[in-house]
């Protein structure tokens, strides 16, 4: 999973999927403030220009967020230092930093239609296939981000996007390079395999005490135990105080004086319509008859009002979805029906009635009831709205100067059960965590990394960018310590004695192999495995994409595929989680040509050409890493270690 990621961190694919995954936590900023702590002002800079510690800790939570997504519950402190995320996010910023000086050297620009198409187009913006104002102004207001900043970034990734365009887009395959893939990935091995269990070498694998003596000596920091604390705290969310927040009737009414704008609305239509279904593949004979039965109709329906033309409908009109509703389309703004079928709508007066509209489905007649004309919503339509909105800010204010005031009090003495309960919040108590360790249902590690410099009862707070804030108690600290040996003894003696028990097994098995090279190959290490008792199995035959079977999770598919009828014997010996195995070649299953179809040709050739694009973009950004002048800020990196 993690070579994947990496490998095609800049593909569309995986654009996508950390795409929908940011709708969640869309643009989740960080702050680096605790109470009393320190700022850093530049994570790093690019030929003297800064990268902001804010803009770094902003990427570093959002990627984060987008592995917790990924990952779940897996994610341990183990996985997430493996990760390197502190390191990733600060070279993906050094990368579009570089890429962007790029673009703008070469003269590449982006237009402002350019930076509005490419909004218009976020599915997340959308109503259905309709770009929705109020939804990106409200997910904007969200992430705190005016319409300026986002479309700002956007448009540096637009510039970035037509830099690696300008390198890539006359990428091709041959068709020789797509017949060799497709034979690559489509080929097929068997493996016979001969396995020594580790369990057949036990007898000499006795340990003493001295052995376990000497292991814990030199691997006792392998034992250290994390310096821990135990944290009680109250979670103070926004959300819980907004319906305390006061909002009286002027300040509604200005807020929507002053935002009219974001509550415009297109001009609307309220329609009736008749349809005649013309079936699919209907021949020109065929859609004659019905384009003369909607004519039948037509001279009823433009003398009908209102409810003569639902009863026409009723009785003639073949939409499924309409029909028991007398036609009623609903209320459609521009953008919502067929060309044909808007240019007609749009072009009647209140009460008329169109000729006959030819659309994909068939053939309408269709009526104009009411004409909505654009412009904003009337205040009461959006007054919840808005004061849902002021709430919304108000509450994050309420949230703080509750935590504000229930510091001081605690750190006079009150308990911070009596404090929670006083807002209708519980404290919680977190089990002991160490430094890498999440609390369940807390954001970040900031209230862990900083109860872990404080004295146990010191109270604090924890107040990032992003809500929720937190006040915590340091209710205990375990230090950091190296249990004694007898505490591990059990453990090392069980260690010590598979590891013995591995080695002779892996020593068996390579003299195994040394003496079937030497006399006979694949015969002769099937016939000593036999004398000796060893199990000797085959896997079946399978693909690169797939499991090893029998043999999977072991890391030896190069290995194995790189075996041949000629050299069928497997270089060295491997070991599995329970045995040494050897392996030798027993068929090579060549691709079948009949799975090599166009439409598999063709996606081969995709595949193909987005690799030639990734080694290319990937050897020009380090190209241009090598040219600059990078250094980063140590101080800014500790705090996401």
């Amino acid at each position: 999973m993690l070579g994947f990621l990496r490998k095609h961190a800049r593909s569309s694919f995986i654009k996508i999927i950390f795409w929908m995954i940011i709708v969640v936590f869309v643009f989740w900023g960080v702050g680096v403030m605790v109470a009393g702590g320190d700022k850093v002002n530049v994570a790093a800079t690019v030929d003297g220009e800064p990268i902001s510690a804010q803009a770094y800790a902003r990427a570093y939570e959002r990627m984060q967020q987008i592995y917790r997504e990924l990952y779940k519950e897996n994610l341990s402190p183990q996985l997430l230092a493996q990760l390197n995320l502190g390191q990733r996010t600060l070279d993906d910023l050094v990368t579009e930093r570089l890429l962007e000086r790029e673009a703008a050297r070469l003269g590449l620009q982006v237009t402002d239609d350019e930076v509005r198409e490419a909004i218009l187009d976020i599915p997340m913006f959308q109503d259905g296939s309709r770009f929705d104002r109020s939804r990106y102004l409200n997910a904007l207001r969200a992430s705190r981000l005016t319409p300026a900043e986002f479309e700002e970034s956007q448009r540096e990734t637009l510039l970035v996007n037509k830099l690696e365009g300008l390198l890539t887009d006359g990428l091709t395959v041959s068709d020789q390079e797509v017949k060799n893939l497709y034979a690559f990935e489509n080929e097929k091995i068997d493996v016979t395999f001969v396995k020594l269990p580790f369990s057949r070498f036990k007898e000499g694998a006795a340990v003493d005490d001295a052995e376990v003596a000497e292991f814990y000596e030199k691997n006792k920091e392998r034992f250290r135990k994390p310096e821990t604390v135990t944290i009680q705290y109250v979670t103070y969310a926004p959300d819980h105080f907004a319906a305390k927040v006061p909002v009286d009737e002027q300040a509604l009414e200005a807020y929507y004086d002053a935002h009219v704008s974001d509550y415009e609305q297109p001009e609307r239509l309220h329609l009736q319509h008749i349809l005649f279904l013309v079936p699919p593949g209907s021949d020109e004979a065929a859609k004659k008859a019905v384009e003369a039965k909607a004519e039948e109709v037509l001279a009823a329906a433009r003398n009908a009002d209102k409810d003569a033309f639902a009863a026409l409908a009723k009785k003639s009109s073949e939409d499924a979805m309409s029909v028991e509703n007398g036609g009623d389309l609903g209320i459609v703004s521009r953008g919502q029906l067929e060309a044909p079928l808007e240019e007609a709508a749009f072009d009647l007066e209140v009460g008329q009635v169109s000729g006959i509209v030819e659309s994909s489905r068939g053939f309408h007649i269709i009526r104009l009831d009411e004409r909505i004309p654009g412009g904003p919503k009337p205040f009461a339509d959006v007054r919840e709205e808005i004061l849902k909105e002021l709430r919304a800010r108000g509450a994050d204010d309420a949230a703080r100067d509750a935590l504000a005031s229930d510091l001081e009090k605690a750190r006079e003495g009150a308990p911070l059960d009596d404090l929670a309960a006083a807002h209708g919040l519980t404290a919680a108590v977190s089990k002991p965590v160490a430094h890498g360790q999440i609390i369940p249902g807390v954001r970040g590690q900031t209230m862990i990394n900083t109860a872990l410099v404080l004295e146990p009862g010191a109270i604090d707070q924890v107040i990032d960018a992003e809500a929720p804030y937190y006040l915590f108690k340091v209710q205990e600290k375990v230090a950091s310590s190296i249990p004694p040996l007898e505490e591990l003894r059990a453990g090392i003696v069980e260690t010590l004695t598979r590891d013995k028990e591995k080695e002779a097994a892996r020593a068996a098995a390579d003299a195994l192999l040394a003496a079937a090279r030497a006399s006979g190959g694949v015969e002769a290490l099937l016939a000593e495995a036999n004398a000796k008792g060893y199990p000797v199995d085959t896997t079946g035959p399978f693909g690169r994409p797939d499991g090893i079977p029998k043999l999977a999770p072991a890391p030896i598919r190069d290995e194995l595929f790189a075996l041949t009828t000629a050299n069928p014997l497997g270089q060295k010996a491997f070991l599995t989680a329970d045995a040494a195995v050897v392996v030798a070649l027993k068929d090579r299953i060549p691709a079948n040509d009949a799975g090599f179809t166009d439409e598999k040709k063709q996606s081969l050739r995709d595949q193909a050409v987005a690799r030639k694009r990734q080694d290319v973009l990937e050897a020009y950004r380090n190209e241009l890493r090598e040219r600059a002048a990078i250094t980063v800020n140590p101080d800014v990196m500790a705090r996401s270690s």
